[in-house]
């Protein structure tokens, strides 16, 4: 008995080719989606993060005002990272009662305000914490913060009733990598009114900001 043999034509044997090389293509392009975009390229990001304050009222009487202050870190990045240092501060400011105009005009610029002006600014609280991941910092002492994730803060001021008609607050912070194995090197500069902050003295590194009000005024 003689076998039976199969013998495809061109057409089928380009076809097959063909799909050969499309299982490949989808398997590059499985491994670029799933593997160099969410592993490999995030890996080469900088740190990014979001420092930001929130106040809140939490009670008051005839003498004294109670106020909490929340500060909350967003890992805005697609990487770990770790919070090498952190400083925020609090100040309570009183307005006067006669309006102060300003008027500046150069070939740049043009300001114009009228404003009741600005008469004390008194610091209330001002923090600054180094940790782990910062030269000098507190060992064994971190926030990781995993992409997308955030971790808040929560503290308590309290101060006389009716002495600042403003509070105005500030938060710094300074992201690391949790894939860096050197420490950064973190400075506490002093600020306005006797505030603090911290900033990196590494050129790879940067430090995020942002500030938060309150009125007082009923």
């Amino acid at each position: 008995m003689r076998g039976i043999r199969l013998v495809e034509d061109r057409w089928t044997t380009v076809r097959h080719i063909v799909e050969a090389f499309a299982i490949v293509a989808a398997g590059l392009w499985a491994f670029y989606t799933f593997v160099y975009q969410e592993k490999i390229k995030p890996a080469g990001e900088p740190a990014s993060l979001s420092a930001s304050m929130t106040f809140r009222h939490l009670g008051h009487d005839a003498r004294r005002e109670i106020l909490g202050v929340d500060i909350r870190f967003q890992n805005t990045g697609k990487t770990d990272i770790d919070i090498a240092a952190e400083a925020y501060d609090v100040w309570g400011e009183r307005y006067g009662t006669r309006e102060t105009v300003v008027e500046d005009r150069q070939a740049n610029r043009r300001l114009y305000t009228r404003v009741l002006p600005t008469i004390s600014r008194h610091l209330i609280v001002s923090f600054a914490h180094l940790r782990d991941a910062a030269v000098g910092g507190e060992k064994n002492i971190h926030i990781i913060l995993g992409p997308g994730t955030t971790e808040t803060i929560a503290e308590v001021i309290t101060f006389r009733r009716g002495e600042y008609d403003l509070i105005h607050g500030q938060v710094f912070a300074v992201p690391v990598k949790t894939s860096d194995k050197q420490k950064v090197n973190v400075a506490v500069v002093k600020i306005d009114a006797g505030g603090v902050a911290v900033v990196p003295r590494n050129p790879d590194y940067f430090e995020d900001d942002n500030v938060a009000d309150i009125a007082l005024i009923p």
